[in-house]
């Protein structure tokens, strides 16, 4: 049984009883029309806003639980984890020899993206998913909302010389606490370290 089921499940069962309220409305004033000749009473009135307010409550929740989930990485109930460690591969196009070239967006909104290659293979991402680290720090501040392990991340310098991409990747647990957000056993988010000796190999366009 896929857990994503119970979420959806929800879903239908919150657009039923949307069906439902506006029947129930329409057919309790035609009632209320006909029998008593009103076309407002405060029972009926009332009872129409604790139908709206159940929908709007039980709607706001589920949207919440599954657009807007923010959950804890290190909450062991819910998320399952893995680091994988690479070597970088070094640039030595024109110009300086680099690990990774940092591409700035001159704009109000600017953003920056990282280039770097790894195993053969270039990879391009957005700051929002990755940072770059040099130094004797491992970790840098940006990185610090991740769970990586200082120790670990320590030993990889020693091994790769301080030139290597920790990527750290999170997948929300198949249960019952997941499906009802229908996350159970996606990603949650994945996250690039870029660990560099120093700043003296980037490259900045």
């Amino acid at each position: 049984m896929s857990w994503n089921l119970l979420g959806i499940l929800i879903w239908v069962i919150i657009i039923l009883y949307l069906v439902f309220i506006i029947q129930d409305i329409r057919k309790r004033r035609i009632k209320m029309i006909i029998k008593s000749h009103k076309r407002f009473t405060w029972p009926n009135f009332l009872l129409d806003l604790l139908e709206i307010a159940i929908l709007v409550v039980a709607s706001v929740w589920m949207v919440n639980e599954c657009l807007l989930d923010n959950p804890d990485l290190e909450d062991q109930a819910r998320i399952t984890s893995t680091v994988k460690y690479e070597p970088l591969v070094m640039n030595t196009g024109t110009g300086n020899s680099s690990y990774v070239t940092i591409n700035s967006a001159k704009k109000k909104m600017g953003s920056q993206s990282y280039t770097f290659y790894k195993s053969g293979s270039k990879m391009t991402i957005s700051n929002s998913y990755g940072s770059v680290s040099s130094g004797k720090n491992p970790l840098d501040v940006s990185a610090e909302k991740i769970p990586y392990s200082k120790t670990e991340l320590l030993k990889m310098d020693r091994k790769y010389q301080r030139a290597y991409v920790a990527i750290y990747t999170a997948t929300y647990k198949k249960n019952w606490q997941n499906g009802i957000g229908i996350h159970a056993g996606r990603l949650a988010t994945r996250y690039y370290l870029i660990r560099i000796p120093d700043s003296s190999f980037i490259k900045e366009k």
